[in-house]
């Protein structure tokens, strides 16, 4: 569906961009406002695929012309990787994945970390999947199919493969296992071609989980928080990822480094964010930093992604812009390799 189907039904139902909102809202449970629709009916962002399955479920579209397709995109795996803990990594993780979603991108995020951090912050409950083995431990060791483990969240936007604690004997049982670097990127290609992004939440380390989670990937984004000493850890990351390009997967290409937990108030944020912008100038790009808000914290002790629970808050409107970008970027490369 593009923005003049959408501003089609939209007038159908004689109501303006405020009221057909309020509308959708009711119907999906959600927060849009009269701007969100207009961005929509302009192009300037992309309908999500619950509203376009909603309205088509309406019997909306009957009467528009159908279109023929979002912009073809490249399909990408992409790793939130920081061996520090505490960097914001797993809110990176769940919220980038469903503002790519809103962005109408078919999304997946894997949780392959033990702690089941991601897990949690999408209201499942890590104890229950160890229980059920229905956890990406018994893909990696298991055998089991993703297909056997894959849950949707966020009403259908998303779908999770959930981790729990049994995960971290992957790190060991994996040690004698051929090509144990590759077993990962094994499982994903039975459903990679089903899916625009997959994002995976690694674990605080650089063990087999984490090289495993690199060498299936094809982008890395780089969680840094703003404080003293932010940078300490990423060179050894580098180096890994460095190694991981030279041996094993030649595709794989840092996204950026994206500051975390920033506040324009503290004289100190704003010297470690200089501190970090100046040291990967001309290396890699650092993206827009992500403020530091409560809204996180709530949010996931709900069991939902910050830029679902507030999409208007302020707070969250630089993972609604990261996810933009790394869709530019996707179209991008299809484009370049089109061409």
């Amino acid at each position: 569906m593009n923005g003049e189907e959408l501003r089609a039904i939209r007038e159908r139902r004689a109501e303006d961009q405020l009221s057909f909102a309020t509308w959708l809202n009711g119907a999906l449970n959600r927060r849009y406002d009269r701007s969100r629709i207009s961005r929509w009916e302009s192009g300037a962002e992309r309908i999500p695929q619950q509203v376009a399955g909603f309205l088509a479920g309406q019997g909306g579209m009957a009467a528009v012309p159908q279109n023929t397709g979002m912009p073809k995109m490249q399909r990408a795996v992409v790793a939130v990787a920081n061996q520090k803990g505490g960097v914001g990594k797993t809110t990176t993780a769940v919220n980038l994945s469903y503002a790519l979603s809103t962005l109408g991108l078919k999304v997946m995020l894997l949780d392959s970390d033990p702690q089941g951090n991601a897990t949690v912050h999408m209201g499942l409950d890590p104890g229950e999947i160890e229980t059920q083995r229905k956890g990406i431990y018994n893909v990696v060791r298991g055998g089991a199919s993703f297909d056997s483990i894959l849950q949707p969240v966020c009403g259908g936007a998303v779908m999770l493969a959930p981790s729990s604690i049994g995960l971290a004997a992957a790190e060991t049982e994996l040690v004698a296992e051929p090509d144990n670097s590759l077993v990962l990127k094994e499982k994903l290609a039975e459903v990679r071609s089903r899916y625009d992004v997959i994002v995976i939440d690694c674990p605080p380390n650089l063990g087999l989980l984490t090289i495993n989670a690199l060498a299936a990937s094809d982008l890395v984004l780089i969680p840094v928080q703003t404080e003293v000493f932010a940078g300490l850890g990423v060179p050894l990351l580098l180096e890994t990822i460095a190694k991981i390009r030279r041996r094993s997967n030649p595709s794989l290409n840092i996204f950026g480094i994206l500051p975390t937990m920033f506040s324009s108030r503290l004289t100190q944020d704003q010297a470690s964010l200089r501190e970090i912008q100046e040291h990967y100038e001309g290396r890699t790009r650092v993206l827009n930093a992500v403020p530091r808000a409560t809204l996180f914290a709530q949010a996931s002790g709900a069991g939902r992604p910050a830029i679902e629970a507030d999409p208007n808050s302020n707070s969250v409107q630089a993972y609604g812009e990261l996810a933009r970008e790394l869709a530019a970027h996707l179209q991008t490369a299809e484009d370049a390799h089109v061409s």
